[in-house]
């Protein structure tokens, strides 16, 4: 024994608290090797302040919006010869000339 150690009984420590007290330690051992960080002040270079780029996710519906899907465009080519033009004048090239108005 050296002589500025003083002997002392040893207590009989729980298995519970020596885990507390190896955790609490290994704690500490990491926060004296780490350097202490401290919190810098962002340097604003700019004067106008622009809203941060946030992530734009892409659509994705659970369900139509509208219930009946679209019969696609109403005046298609066949539709046009269905309903020729029947002012007088069309109807004059139709009986002269053989030749339908649209």
């Amino acid at each position: 024994l050296k002589w500025w150690v003083c002997p002392r009984k040893e207590q009989p420590v729980s298995s519970k608290m020596a885990g507390k007290d190896a955790k609490k330690a290994s704690k500490v051992a990491d926060a004296v090797k780490s350097s202490v960080s401290r919190k810098t002040k962002k340097i604003r270079s700019k004067v106008r302040f622009y809203r941060p780029k946030t992530l734009i996710k892409a659509r994705d519906p659970k369900y139509p919006m509208k219930s009946v899907e679209s019969r696609g465009d109403k005046m298609d080519k066949y539709r046009i010869i269905e309903y020729p033009v029947t002012t007088e004048s069309a109807m004059k090239k139709i009986e002269e000339i053989n030749t339908l108005v649209f």
